[in-house]
C-alpha cells in the first residue's frame, strides 16, 4: 500500500486518539526483542561457574529459537515466553543494560510474582533441555552439557533434526 498524505493524516489521527484515550499515568507498551531478554535471563540462571558451562556457551537461546520455530512447537508456549519477557521489561525497563548482580536481583523479585514464577520455571525447563539435548537441535554446543555431567551418549545419535516417522495411509 502506498502511503498518501490522506492515509498518513488519518493514521496519525487514529494513533493519536488511541494514545489520548489511555488512562492517565498508563505507560505505552515497551517494544522488545524477547530473545534478547530471554538470553540475559538464561545467562543469570546459568552463569559461567567453575567447570559448568554458561547458558551462552552451551547455546541455550539458540536452542530455544530453533525448537520454537519448528511446526511442532506449541504456539501458546512461544506466546508465553514472549509475554514473560515483555512483562519483565515492563517492570524493569533497564534490565538489558544492568550488570549481572542487578539482573539477578530483578529476576529474584520477578520470581515472587505469579507470572514471574511460572515464566522462569518454564524458561528453566527449556534451558535445561538445551543443556542436555543432542547438539543437532542447536543446544548443548560441542556437547558441553554432556561433558560437564560426564554423560556417555547412546548410539546411534540423530543425524537429522526432527525426522518424522511416516504416517499411516488411510484405506
Amino acid at each position: 500500500m502506498i502511503m498518501t498524505r490522506r492515509v498518513f493524516i488519518a493514521s496519525t489521527i487514529v494513533v493519536g486518539t488511541a494514545l489520548m484515550l489511555l488512562p492517565q499515568g498508563a505507560k505505552t507498551p515497551i517494544k522488545i526483542e524477547p530473545f534478547k531478554v530471554i538470553a540475559s535471563v538464561q545467562e543469570v540462571l546459568f552463569p559461567k561457574n567453575g567447570d559448568a558451562p554458561s547458558a551462552s556457551e552451551f547455546g541455550a537461546t539458540n536452542y530455544l529459537i530453533n525448537v520454537s520455530s519448528h511446526a511442532s512447537f506449541v504456539k501458546s508456549d512461544l506466546l508465553f515466553l514472549h509475554e514473560g519477557a515483555q512483562k519483565l521489561i515492563e517492570e524493569e525497563p533497564d534490565f538489558l543494560t544492568m550488570h549481572f548482580d542487578e539482573q539477578s536481583k530483578v529476576i529474584e523479585e520477578f520470581s515472587e510474582t505469579k507470572i514471574g514464577k511460572n515464566w522462569l520455571s518454564f524458561l528453566l525447563f527449556y534451558t535445561i533441555e538445551a543443556l542436555l539435548s543432542d547438539p543437532i537441535y542447536g543446544g548443548n554446543k560441542n556437547e558441553l552439557g554432556w561433558r560437564w555431567l560426564g554423560h556417555n551418549t547412546g548410539e546411534p545419535q540423530p543425524t537429522v533434526a526432527w525426522a518424522f516417522l511416516p504416517t499411516k495411509e488411510k484405506k
